[in-house]
Parts: structure tokens; C-alpha cells; sequence
């Protein structure tokens, strides 16, 4: 239990180095955007695993290493950077499809009721 405890918190932590670098955001905002979108959910992964291979070669997070010491040495490897964004993109993609779920419901609530009599 203690474990899992520590991997939630260390994935906490890299999820939140990559907003700050605004990779993480951008993966976010796509993944919305999909699921929006009512793109298939299989493309969550695909996206997930390109923008975590992509931040491992492009992103340099040295600059906040002092900050999150133990994320920053978690996220120089790659497996742990594809969980990241798996998490990112998943997250992300129920935003969108509940937010297209919310605004489709608010629309019929507001749409003026006819009615048959005469």
C-alpha cells in the first residue's frame, strides 16, 4: 500500500513538472479536444505514447531538478513518461467528452418546448 501511496505522489509530482514546461498542457488540451471531438478513445494511447517519447528526447528539465528532485530523476526514464501522459491524456479526454456530454444537455434543457395543442 505504502508503495502505491509513493507512486501516486511521484506521479503527482512529473504530471505537474510537465504542465510546467507546458508539454503536459498541451497533451491535455489535445486529448480534450478529442474527446470533445468523439474521436475513438484508442487514440488516447497513441497520443499518450507520442507525447511521452517526445518529451523524453526534447524536454530538459533541469532547470526545476531542485524543486522536485525525485520526479525529475523519475522522468529521465521513458517507460515512466509514457505513464505520465497516459494519465494526462486520459484525464483530459473525459474532460472533453463530459464537457461535450454537459453542453449537449444544457442546449436541450434551453431549447423551447413546442407544444402539440391547438
Amino acid at each position: 500500500m505504502m508503495k502505491l501511496i509513493r507512486l501516486g505522489g511521484l506521479l503527482s509530482q512529473s504530471i505537474f513538472l510537465q504542465f510546467v514546461h507546458l508539454v503536459g498542457l498541451g497533451a491535455f488540451l489535445i486529448a480534450a479536444a478529442l474527446g470533445y471531438f468523439r474521436v475513438p478513445s484508442w487514440t488516447v494511447p497513441i497520443l499518450a505514447v507520442a507525447f511521452g517519447v517526445g518529451a523524453d528526447r526534447l524536454v530538459d528539465v533541469t532547470d526545476v531538478t531542485g524543486l522536485l528532485e525525485k520526479a525529475s530523476k523519475a522522468n529521465e526514464r521513458g517507460g515512466f513518461l509514457i505513464l505520465v501522459y497516459a494519465v494526462i491524456t486520459i484525464v483530459g479526454y473525459i474532460v472533453g467528452a463530459y464537457g461535450r456530454h454537459h453542453l449537449e444537455k444544457s442546449r436541450i434543457a434551453a431549447a423551447p418546448q413546442v407544444s402539440a395543442k391547438k
